[in-house]
């Protein structure tokens, strides 16, 4: 997911472009609403959401071939290194041997050594100077053998199939003089040719940044983006939080801004920086660590740590007042990150051990029952492991039964959102209200999928999150989930809810592109081959943002130069047209399609229920994506206020509901709108689980059932609208539902013959129940028809539509049939090109392909 690198480049300090800040200009930089929904701001005038987000600690790779090759680069620090200097060689995860000889680092002017020399001369010469990592039986993949001055490391795949990160270091005692140009070379070879990354790093308690390397390609694609015209740039940054007996010290961080600003005077600057505990700072306090529930303790500050919340906040304020004051006409924003991946979602949430047992945690706990009235609260213990994991009564807590566990998932929840809020308030006032806050947060969709139950992520306090006045932008990666050639690119959250709330949403796209040099990590990850490729998805996903209304950062995630092309940049360029028009128009994306989930439902989700919630949380944007008409993803409480009026509504998880918020659902209902209820809607109250309660909801009489699996077959009513094969899960699943429906309703049948998909009509419209979880593109099609939604076309295709543009990818090669349903001229919105005339177009398309088209 979202990367984070610890250490950063500073090559040449660029003292020269120090800014007078009392004397000019601060800009301001702000998510406004506009009537076309959330816009970014700066001085007032609208800027386009796109954005470079690079990754400046990243070089240091030189390729090395089977002949001897020298190498050598130069650097120059603005701060001393007194003793704390280290040279690091590492060789990547591919088997294969590598030859490395002559190393040498001095001053350049007088050729002075640093590193003492001959260290390669014999192998206690090695041993004298450099370190072997990770050391004894953790290095399962390198030997290291020196003679006649050659250091061989021999690399071979781990036993195990993971690999450590094996590389060899100098001690750390290097020293280096500020303004002082230093040069370091070596000679290398290697068979099969691979890259080998080598880097200077000075170490201080802890805190490893990064002096010298050779060139990276963050800035060289700082200078694409601005050819580009996009003057956004974000970065992994240092957050320079420092322990209190020591003077802040913002040299690393000033530094690597004005190199920005040295290649784009125009840059707006929106650092990156992690918001977890320092080592020094956990050194301190070590009861603050996470615990988990084998013993074992994290790497990460509990976010219930009122101290660490507390100093977490008073450090990003600094942070961000620094950087307001130090470059007034580049500071744009900032934007913390903490936990798994900086992401906000608690550490190690995709693993099997389950975290919450540190005693920052049991406190924040107590003091949550405690105000809610609980007599108890000072005896509470954390629930154990065992009951979080199990799930006794089926995949959804009860209420009667399970109340505990329900209540630790929403305080999960509160946790972090309030983490995430406090931060904000922070950020807020160290740029005085002048500059953009940004946070990971809210991956509904992406979480259905955790194996524990997707509550211990604390992802589901969105609303509380939303309501914070201190945040203009919220974030997340492309979903990992259909991200591939012939996939959507579908987002991880309720984007249209967080839209209409105020916040601009942001997806970052960390596609692999075809400049991806990792094999198989590329291919796992849905790398593409080719520059066509890699233009046809940029353009599938950044259409997708600008016809949607989102920002979005193209990102470099290792710093390895994916977007090193000016070439991929260009469609950028052509969609800017849009981005442009999408600015003016009158109001938001606002698609005749909803996918709504309900933040409390999912905390009724039990531990392994990710059976369901994967098929029908996570994988229903396949289904919606491809249907032929664009979707919205929206939050069950703007549907319960009345606030969601499309005509296709699909309640993915609304099993937990009040009985004033079913009344509610009932009566701000919109006027002849199909509703669809997934899997066990209104199955839960507050105080009980009850099969009867689910016909408020509906509409229909439901009765659990317990056929040998869960997939559902299509009867001839289905199939007479179009659905084809049998699908849902295999498992047998508990719960689940079926309802009393006559043939004429029911759509699809469980294998015991129940109706798991049926029909009703009434005076407040259709209701549609599939009790299986799971959805089909076939099935929303059929759906859509029913419900009287434009299809733009009938086969299964990634669409995007509003305002009289039409964005189309191709999951399989053409023709492909577009019906704009209207009489109007068609053509190509990104050069003009005439393509036909409304109401129909047969698009001449090639899978993996992306248009987009104005009709």
């Amino acid at each position: 997911m979202a990367g984070m690198s610890g250490s950063i480049c500073l090559s040449g300090c660029l003292v020269a472009l120090a800014l007078a800040s009392a004397s000019v200009h601060a800009l301001t930089a702000r998510v406004e609403n506009t009537p076309g929904g959330p816009q970014i701001m700066v001085d007032g005038q609208p800027v386009p959401p796109r954005m470079f987000w690079g990754n400046p600690g990243a070089g240091g790779a030189v390729a090395a071939g089977r002949e001897w090759a020298e190498k050598a680069f130069e650097f120059s620090l603005a701060f001393d290194v007194e003793g704390k200097g280290t040279l690091h060689f590492r060789f990547g995860q591919n088997p294969g041997e590598v030859w490395i000889a002559d190393v040498r680092v001095v001053e350049a002017a007088s050729g002075r050594d640093v590193l003492k020399p001959g260290s390669f001369a014999t192998a206690e010469a090695f041993a004298d100077v450099w370190n072997l990592w990770p050391p004894g039986e953790q290095n399962t993949v390198g030997k290291v053998n020196v003679a006649d001055g050659t250091v061989h490391v021999v690399l071979t795949n781990p036993p195990q199939g993971k690999w450590p990160d094996f590389h060899f270091h100098s001690d750390q005692n290097l020293s280096f003089r500020a303004h002082t140009r230093y040069r370091c070379s070596f000679r290398v070879r290697a068979v099969p040719e691979r890259s080998v990354t080598t880097a200077l790093y000075s170490v201080d308690k802890g805190t490893w940044t990064r002096i010298g390397s050779p060139p990276g390609p963050f800035l060289q694609q700082v200078a694409i983006a601005r050819d580009a015209a996009v003057n956004i740039v974000s970065f992994a940054a240092p957050n320079c939080w420092q322990s209190p007996d020591k003077e802040t010290d913002w040299v690393a961080l000033d530094g690597l801004c004005r190199e920005i600003i040295a290649v784009n005077p125009k840059v707006l600057l929106l650092p990156r920086v992690g918001a977890d505990a320092p080592r020094w700072w956990l050194d301190q306090h070590p009861e603050a660590l996470m615990v988990y529930e084998d013993g074992r303790k994290g790497p990460k500050a509990s976010v219930s740590h009122r101290q660490y919340r507390a100093d977490a906040a008073a450090h990003l304020e600094r942070l961000c007042r620094h950087l307001a004051e130090t470059f007034p006409q580049h500071f744009a924003g900032i934007h913390p990150c903490g936990q798994n991946t900086g992401e906000w979602f608690y550490e190690d949430t995709w693993k099997r051990e389950l975290s919450g047992y540190d005693p920052a945690t049991l406190q924040a706990w107590r003091e949550w029952l405690r105000k809610r009235g609980d007599g108890n609260a000072d005896r509470a213990e954390a629930p154990d492991a065992k009951s979080r994991h199990a799930a006794p009564h089926g995949l959804l807590r009860n209420p009667a039964l399970e109340r505990r566990l329900i209540d630790f998932n929403r305080f999960q929840q509160d946790e972090m959102s309030d983490m995430v809020v406090a931060l904000a308030a922070a950020a807020r006032r160290g740029t005085a209200g002048k500059g953009l806050v940004v946070f990971f947060y809210g991956y509904h969709y992406e979480f259905g999928a955790i194996g524990n139950g997707a509550p211990i992520c604390g992802h589901y306090g969105l609303r509380r999150v939303l309501q914070s006045p201190d945040i203009d932008i919220l974030c997340s990666p492309v979903s990992y989930f259909d991200r591939q050639l012939y996939g959507t690119g579908p987002c991880m959250s309720p984007a249209e809810s967080i839209m209409a709330a105020g916040k601009l949403w942001l997806n970052e796209d960390d596609t692999r592109t075809y400049l991806d040099p990792r094999k198989a990590e590329k291919t796992q990850e849905g790398g593409l081959v080719n520059l066509e490729q890699t233009k046809a998805i940029m353009l599938r996903n950044t259409a997708q943002a600008a016809l949607r209304g989102f920002g979005t950062w193209w990102m470099d995630l290792p710093g390895q130069g994916w977007f090193a092309d000016p070439a991929i940049w260009q469609e950028i360029v052509r969609l800017r047209p849009v981005d442009e028009a999408m600015a003016r128009r009158p109001k938001p994306f606002t698609p005749d399609i909803a996918a709504i989930i309900g933040e409390d439902s999912v905390c009724h989700l039990a531990g392994g229920a990710h059976r369901a919630s994967r098929p029908l949380i996570y994988e229903s944007r396949a289904a919606l994506g491809r249907c032929g008409a664009p979707y919205g993803q929206l939050m069950l409480d703007d549907a319960i206020a009345g606030k969601v009026t499309a005509k296709l509504q699909v309640f993915l998880a609304a099993w937990s509901l009040t009985p004033e918020q079913r009344q509610q659902l009932a009566a701000r209902r919109p006027s002849g709108v199909t509703r669809v209820w997934c899997y066990a809607p209104g199955y839960l109250l507050p105080d009980r689980a009850d099969v009867a309660a689910m016909r408020e909801v509906t509409g229909f009489t439901h009765r659990e059932v317990s056929p040998p699996s869960s997939t559902a077959t299509p009867t001839p009513e289905g199939s007479k609208l179009g659905l084809k094969d049998s699908w849902g899960p295999k498992d047998a699943l508990k719960p689940l539902f079926a309802v009393d429906a006559t043939p004429a309703e029911t759509l699809a049948t469980y294998a015991d013959g129940s109706p798991a998909v049926a029909m009703r009509r009434s005076q407040r419209g259709l209701d549609v129940f599939i009790g299986v979880p799971q959805l089909t593109s076939d099935l929303v099609r059929a759906l859509a028809r029913l419900a009287g939604v434009h299809l733009f076309t009938t086969e299964d295709a990634a669409l995007w539509a509003t305002d009289a543009y039409l964005s189309i990818h191709a999951v399989k090669d053409g023709p492909l049939t577009i019906h704009t349903g209207r009489g109007n001229a068609i053509t190509d919105a990104l050069d003009g090109a005439p393509l036909g005339r409304g109401p129909e177009l047969k698009l001449d398309i090639r899978a993996g392909e992306t248009r987009v088209l104005r009709y």
